[in-house]
């Protein structure tokens, strides 16, 4: 395995980011950690009152940052194209859907009937 990066470069990598072979042995005796497959990842402990990677001095500032945004957030449709928006407003719609130019002769006609 290994692509472009890393191969034969002596890193000892297959192409994962793991150490294998020779130098995880290496790894174990310049370190003194026990390496094992079956290692399960835990974070490292956090002082009490953080939330995830934030202090609650950090946390706080974000929560400030989003409240803002979330007060200038802008609510209002804007049209873009008025020349758009007279065509659409200018055309018939039954249940609020545009009617076909050939059936929509026949929907005056028949409007125009009752």
């Amino acid at each position: 395995s290994g692509g472009a990066s890393g191969a034969g470069s002596g890193s000892g990598q297959a192409g994962h980011g793991g150490p294998q072979g020779r130098d995880r042995q290496q790894l174990l005796d310049a370190t003194g950690i026990v390496i094992s497959d079956e290692f399960e990842y835990a974070p490292p402990p956090r002082p009490p009152g953080w939330v995830g990677a934030y202090s609650p001095q950090a946390r706080q500032l974000r929560v400030l940052q989003f409240l803002e945004k979330r007060r200038h957030r802008v609510w209002t449709k804007k049209v873009k194209y008025d020349v758009r928006k007279n065509f659409a407003d200018s055309r018939m719609r039954v249940k609020g859907r545009f009617v076909k130019k050939e059936d929509e002769v026949l929907m005056r006609e028949l409007m125009a009937l009752t």
